[in-house]
C-alpha cells in the first residue's frame, strides 16, 4: 500500500477485501453477500442507529449492561433527533438465577414499552463477561416489532453461534480482540431475511453507488490492511490446533485461575448460571483494598479521577506490571479476569498476589498532583 498507494487504492485493494470478507463470513458461518467490514463493533452500532428511521415518539432499548460507548451513542442519537425519540434503559441485577429470568424483563419491559422500536443487546456484555441468551431476546423483541442489533464484539474467536438462527436483524463482532486481528477491523452481518433499505454506511463516499460491499469498502482514504489482515487472523487460529482446542485451553485456564482467586481472595465470582459464563472472561470480587474499597464515589471525584476503578487498574500496572480491567458491579469492585493462549497460571498468581499486597498496605493516598502513593 505505502510503495504504490495509487495501485493499491485503484486496483487492487477490493480484491483483497473481497477474498477476505468471504473468509471471515465462512469462519462465522454466514454469507458474504450478507457481511460488511468496518473499524469495530461501535461504528457498527453507530451505522445502525444514525440511518433508522425513527419516528415521532420512537425509542431505543438497551440495558444496564451494555457496553459504555454504546449506551452513550443510543442516548446522543435520539437527543439529536428530531422527532422525539428517546432511549430507555432495562435494568439487569446480579446475582441473575436463569436464563429465563432475563428474557421475562424483555417480554415485561416489551409488553410496557410498544413504543421501543430498535433493541441493542450485547451477546457477552463487555465489561461483566455475561454471555445473554441472544436468541430467545431476538426472538421477544421481533414478537413486539422491534429491530435488533446485537452486540457480539467478544464473540467472534470465542464463540462459534449459529448467527442465522440467532435471527437478529444485524449482527456485528470485532476481529481483533480474539481473532488475532491487527486493530482495528470488525464485522456486520445484515440478516438476509430482514433487509432494510434504510442501512447504510455510516460514512457516505464515492462509491455509494456501487452496492453495499464497496460502499462499505471505500469511506475515503483510510489505513484498510487490519482488514485485509483479518484472513491471517484466522489462519494463525488454524495453525496453533483450533478454535475448539483454543476454547479447551482458556476455558480450563480460566476456571483453574478464577477458583484460585476465589481461596487466595475470600471472595466469589460473579453469581449467573453456568449458561451464561464467558468462556475467556470472568468477573471476581476483589478483597477489602484500604482507599479503594472503602471510597464512595461521588460525581465531582469521577469527573476528576475518573473513578476509582481506573486507579486501581493504573496501579496494579504501574506498581507490579499487572494488566486486569477492574470494574464496578453496582458499588462492589471486582476484576474481569481475561485469558488468552499466552496466558499461563503464573498471570494469575500474580495478579493474586499484586492485590494481596494492596490490601496489607497501611495507608493509599493521593496527593494533589494525582499520583498515588503505597505506604
Amino acid at each position: 500500500m505505502e510503495s504504490h498507494p495509487d495501485t493499491w487504492f485503484r486496483y487492487n485493494m477490493y480484491g483483497y477485501m473481497k477474498a477476505t470478507i468471504g473468509r471471515v463470513a465462512e469462519f462465522m458461518g454466514i454469507r458474504m453477500e450478507d457481511t460488511f467490514m468496518l473499524q469495530n463493533v461501535t461504528k457498527a452500532a453507530n451505522t445502525v442507529l444514525k440511518t433508522f428511521p425513527f419516528h415521532s415518539g420512537d425509542a431505543v432499548l438497551v440495558n444496564s449492561l451494555t457496553y459504555g460507548a454504546v449506551n452513550v451513542a443510543a442516548r446522543a442519537t435520539t437527543a439529536a433527533s428530531l422527532n422525539g425519540a428517546q432511549t430507555l434503559s432495562l435494568d439487569i441485577n446480579f446475582p441473575i438465577n436463569s436464563e429465563d429470568e432475563v428474557v421475562q424483563k424483555y417480554e415485561d419491559f416489551l409488553k410496557q414499552h410498544p413504543e421501543v422500536k430498535l433493541v441493542i443487546v450485547d451477546h457477552i456484555t463487555s465489561p461483566t463477561a455475561v454471555v445473554m441468551p441472544v436468541k430467545r431476546i431476538v426472538h421477544v423483541c421481533h414478537a413486539h416489532g422491534a429491530v435488533v442489533f446485537v452486540d457480539a464484539a467478544h464473540v467472534p474467536g470465542q464463540l462459534r453461534p449459529n448467527i442465522q438462527d440467532i435471527d437478529a436483524d444485524f449482527y456485528a463482532g470485532n476481529l481483533h480482540k480474539w481473532v488475532f486481528c491487527p486493530r482495528s477491523a470488525a464485522i456486520i452481518w445484515r440478516n438476509p431475511s430482514r433487509q432494510h433499505a434504510w442501512f447504510r454506511p455510516l460514512v457516505t463516499s464515492a462509491f455509494e453507488h456501487r452496492g453495499l460491499h464497496e460502499a462499505f469498502g471505500y469511506e475515503g482514504t483510510k489505513d484498510d490492511i487490519p482488514y485485509i489482515c483479518a484472513a491471517n487472523g484466522i489462519e494463525y487460529i488454524n495453525r496453533v490446533g483450533g478454535l475448539e482446542k483454543i476454547n479447551e485451553y482458556n476455558s480450563t485456564l480460566l476456571y483453574k485461575g478464577v477458583t484460585y482467586l476465589e481461596e487466595k481472595w475470600g471472595t466469589k465470582r460473579l453469581q449467573v448460571p453456568d449458561s451464561m459464563h464467558s468462556l475467556y472472561q470472568c468477573i471476581v470480587a476483589l478483597p477489602f483494598i484500604p482507599g479503594f474499597s472503602d471510597f464512595k464515589e461521588t460525581p465531582a471525584v469521577t469527573q476528576v479521577f475518573m473513578g476509582k476503578n481506573l486507579e486501581l487498574q493504573k496501579l496494579l500496572l504501574d506498581k507490579f506490571d499487572v494488566q486486569v480491567a477492574v470494574v464496578y458491579v453496582g458499588q462492589e469492585l471486582m476484576v474481569r479476569v481475561s485469558v488468552s493462549i499466552y496466558n499461563t497460571m503464573d498471570d494469575i498468581i500474580r495478579l493474586a498476589d499484586a492485590v494481596l499486597a494492596l490490601t496489607k498496605t497501611e495507608a493509599l493516598f493521593i496527593s494533589d498532583a494525582g499520583f498515588i502513593r503505597v505506604f
